[in-house]
């Protein structure tokens, strides 16, 4: 498969180490940072260039890895190179499969996601959904592609993107601070950053698979790790009090807001 990645972010490095692990694959990356395409130039199997037309001619499938307010600029370069039948893959937040559309045809082959980085280590979520014009043999090939960075996911609707970045997406960062918070909580306790990240990190690791094994709801998980006036009761009535569950909403929404606002933004 020619894969074209333009952009070379966190994501598109991401990117770059699943898609090498076929051999077959052969995969040419544009940005206009020069110090980046350096970097890219040290991995093997990778064409690099600063033209944006290069890797569009050169692939079948092309990844838009910019930020959303470069979007538009991009999809003007690369229209009339583009023609409808190559894939276009686009991982910007915010922008709607209908704007892309309108940038180039009616009948272009397009798909959005939203990956997040947990992509960087091969163990992401990749959710997408694809536009009418997309052949099975598209994402078959999309498909192929992108289930070596992680776990793809098909979103049902498209105004349902805005929630899922909110909830992966975004949703790492959120995570992260939680285990930030424990980690504090471990240094003023005088317990090694070592030991509290291997008692952390695998109590999360369990915890997610215990959930995807079961059938167990997690107010029901809450119950039976928590014991009649034990340890784990009188940590949950402390984040009860502090309305826990309306500070994540919160958060949440405050997220999926902005992606809405990307969105107005483009228009």
């Amino acid at each position: 498969m020619k894969v074209g990645i333009i952009g070379s972010g966190n994501m598109a490095l991401s990117l770059i180490n699943g898609f090498r692990t076929e051999k077959k694959n052969k995969i040419i990356c544009s940005d206009i940072d020069i110090k980046k395409l350096n970097i890219l130039k040290k991995i093997s199997n990778i064409s690099t260039t600063n033209d944006n037309l290069e890797v569009v001619r050169n692939s079948e499938i092309i990844f838009l890895c910019v930020k959303p307010d470069m979007v538009k600029f991009v999809l003007k370069e690369i229209k009339q190179s583009l023609g409808l039948k190559k894939l276009l893959v686009s991982i910007a937040a915010g922008v709607k499969t209908s704007f892309i559309q309108n940038e180039l045809n009616l009948k272009s082959k397009i798909i959005r996601t939203m990956p997040n980085l947990p992509c960087l280590v091969l163990a992401g979520v990749f959710s997408y959904r694809a536009n009418k014009n997309c052949t099975s043999n598209d994402l078959r090939n999309f498909l192929n592609l992108v289930q070596t960075v992680g776990t793809a996911i098909k979103v049902p609707k498209e105004s349902d993107f805005d929630y899922v970045t909110a909830l992966s997406g975004s949703g790492p960062a959120f995570l992260g601070e939680f285990i930030n918070a424990q980690l504090v909580y471990a240094k003023t306790k005088g317990i090694s950053s070592k030991l509290a990240k291997q008692l952390i990190l695998n109590t999360i690791v369990g915890t997610s698979k215990y959930f995807s094994e079961t059938s167990i709801k997690p107010d029901e998980f809450v119950k039976m790790v928590s014991s009649p006036g034990g340890t784990t009761e009188a940590g949950i009535r402390v984040l009860k009090n502090k309305k826990f569950e309306n500070i994540i909403i919160k958060c949440l929404n405050s997220a999926s807001s902005k992606s809405k606002k990307i969105s107005k933004k483009l228009k």
